[in-house]
């Protein structure tokens, strides 16, 4: 079953009840506003009860997200902020409220003194607190970006401010609502691109943007509508602007529930902010000049040349940065180069038919060029007997995206001999940048040696070369319970040899009779030296009769003298003969002793 799909932002605010409640009260009112009766005691009734309650639902969701657990300082701090702003928003609105009650003959709509206060309360703190938002730690060319971006921001919302102002003006407003609107879009604008693009972002854009818009209306409703609306319009733009204040923490709180769904996008390596401020600007240019050069018009010129620096001054800033960047990609490029080209290792792509598309000069450990082998298929170059206990993992990595894969083989060097690699592949098909399985080989062909070196001595006689009494334990151990017969070996005139001739001579005679050994019996037999002059012979699957005449012919091998510095020397030895199917190979092996010694003692005997 596939995994589900996380829900977008889109569909969760949808179906959240806060959202569906505060954009359901909001409208409801709006509607009432400006198609209802036209009373302006019952509007303004109506703008405080539903802007009290959208501000309680904004206090609820900043106060929750203030509360969580494993923030830093400055965002708490900001979300402390952010619940005082919509608090004194709820105290304005309860006090509009109650001096509607009070006094029902009431006739003005606008922003009451007290809740002009509160307000410009509330926007104070949240500047204030993006004055001290800290900024991560950044390098000079960022904070470069940053204050730039900032500067097209604040020209921009300056510009606008002015055109507002000189609008109102202009159409017989008083001086107070531009004003306040001067002081709340600044605000505004500055706090937002403070706390959006600074890098430590204590809310997300999506969830600030609801906030933003929040403060334009206000603006609007307070430098324009005032003065060319009625009652109805103004009291439905502040009522808007206060629903859009309550979305943005509660869109916050949806974010933080999604993340743990889907991973955050990558931030963007850069900014159209310039641009955007440039062409807000652009706009209000052809409204400014019906009346040709006036003041506002100057001001307007003036902005637009400002942001134009700004974004000069911003791509040049990208300029350099992208010239440091080709400089330090190309130093990184000649780094890797260099590293791959005097590496022993051989660094492959496998591509999706198994064929080799890239090789580092490393193949040269092999007898190769690079060249030579773009387009082989690696299954051709592995030995056919390491093969095919490789070949289904080797598909599986083929087929599996992010697979991992380490193994040892033997592949074939120039000049026909066979190199022992230690390949590590990794299936990275799955990443455009790659699309190929990606191999890193060293050659191993000396430590594969060694370690044969030292599993052989380890397990053989260093003299004779055979089996030691360890080995030669571990394969009669694993015939348990099989037909097996045993030959045990004591040589006959061996002592005196040694002690005639010496060590040297004894050590000679010794790897004649493994050599003469070796040659008497079949391929799968297991010869070994126990020790001294006591040898052992496995027979797997052989009976009695078997293995008395192979002990007959070891015995008739032995009868032809072993040549030694002019001297001929015979020997003679002693074999038991075992056979069956023992559970004990101990017990078998101690059998074949005692019956060694049975043949030793009868041919004492005889010779008396």
């Amino acid at each position: 079953m596939q995994p589900a799909r996380p829900a977008s932002l889109a569909r969760t605010a949808a179906a959240d009840p806060w959202v569906r409640a505060v954009v359901g009260v909001a409208v409801a009112a709006i509607l009432w506003l400006l198609y209802g009766p036209g009373n302006i005691t019952a509007d303004v009734l109506v703008r405080a009860f539903a802007g009290v309650f959208l501000n309680v639902v904004g206090v609820v969701s900043a106060i929750r997200l203030a509360r969580r657990p494993g923030l830093v300082p400055a965002v708490r701090r900001f979300w402390r902020s952010l619940t005082a702003m919509i608090t004194l928003l709820l105290v304005g609105n309860v006090s509009r409220l109650l001096t509607t009650l009070w006094d029902p003959d009431v006739s003005a709509v606008a922003v009451g003194r007290f809740q002009t206060v509160c307000i410009l309360t509330g926007v104070a703190i949240l500047m204030v607190t993006a004055l001290v938002h800290p900024h991560p730690k950044s390098t000079r060319q960022a904070r470069l970006r940053y204050w730039l971006d900032a500067s097209a921001v604040m020209t921009a919302s300056a510009v606008v401010i002015w055109f507002m102002v000189d609008r109102t003006t202009g159409l017989g407003a008083g001086p107070v609502g531009p004003a306040a609107a001067t002081v709340i879009a600044m605000a505004v604008a500055f706090t937002m691109t403070r706390l959006t693009i600074s890098g430590l972002n204590p809310m997300n854009a999506v969830a600030a943007a609801p906030v933003f818009a929040a403060a334009l209306l206000q603006c609007l409703s307070v430098a324009v509508v005032r003065a060319t609306a009625g009652p109805a319009a103004q009291l439905s733009l502040q009522l808007a602007t206060v629903a859009l204040v309550s979305l943005g923490p509660r869109l916050q709180e949806l974010m933080d529930r999604l993340r743990a769904d889907r991973p955050l996008p990558a931030r963007r390596a850069w900014s159209t902010l310039p641009y955007a401020m440039l062409g807000v600007v652009l706009l209000i240019l052809p409204a400014s000049l019906p009346e040709g050069l006036s003041g506002t018009a100057m001001v307007v010129f003036g902005g637009l040349f400002v942001i134009t620096g700004i974004v000069v001054a911003r791509q040049w800033v990208a300029f350099r940065e992208n010239s440091a960047l080709v400089q330090r990609l190309s130093r990184q490029e000649e780094r890797v180069r260099l590293m791959l080209e005097y590496s022993t290792d051989i660094t492959t792509l496998i591509d999706g038919n198994g064929a080799m598309s890239y090789l580092t000069p490393g193949s040269r450990a092999l007898g190769y060029e690079p060249a030579e082998l773009l387009g082989t298929r690696i299954v051709t170059m592995i030995h056919p007997e390491d093969l095919p206990g490789l070949l289904p993992d080797m598909q599986r990595l083929m087929v599996t995206p992010g697979a991992n894969l380490t193994y040892q083989a033997r592949y074939q060097h120039a000049d026909g001999s066979w190199r022992w690699l230690e390949v590590t592949s990794r299936n990275l098909m799955h990443l455009p940048s790659v699309a190929a399985v990606v191999s890193n080989s060293r050659d191993v062909t000396e430590s594969r040696e060694l370690q044969d070196r030292l599993r052989h001595q380890a397990t053989h006689d260093e003299l004779t070369g055979l089996a030691n009494r360890v080995l030669f334990g571990e394969r009669l151990a694993e015939t348990v319970g099989t037909g097996v017969a045993l030959l045990h070996v004591d040589l006959d005139g061996f002592k005196p040899i040694n002690d005639t001739y010496g060590h040297h001579a004894g050590d000679v005679v010794l790897t004649r009779v493994a050599e003469r050994l070796r040659a008497v019996l079949p391929p799968d037999a297991m010869p070994a030296r126990l020790g001294g002059d006591e040898f052992a012979v496995l027979l797997p699957g052989a009976g009695r009769p078997a293995a008395e005449q192979i002990a007959e012919r070891f015995r008739a091998a032995l009868a032809q003298p072993i040549e030694l510095d002019g001297h001929s020397l015979r020997i003679a030895a002693s074999v038991g003969v075992v056979a069956g199917a023992g559970v004990d190979p101990h017990a078998l092996l101690r059998e074949a002793d005692a019956a060694m010694y049975r043949v030793k003692h009868a041919a004492r005997e005889n010779a008396a």
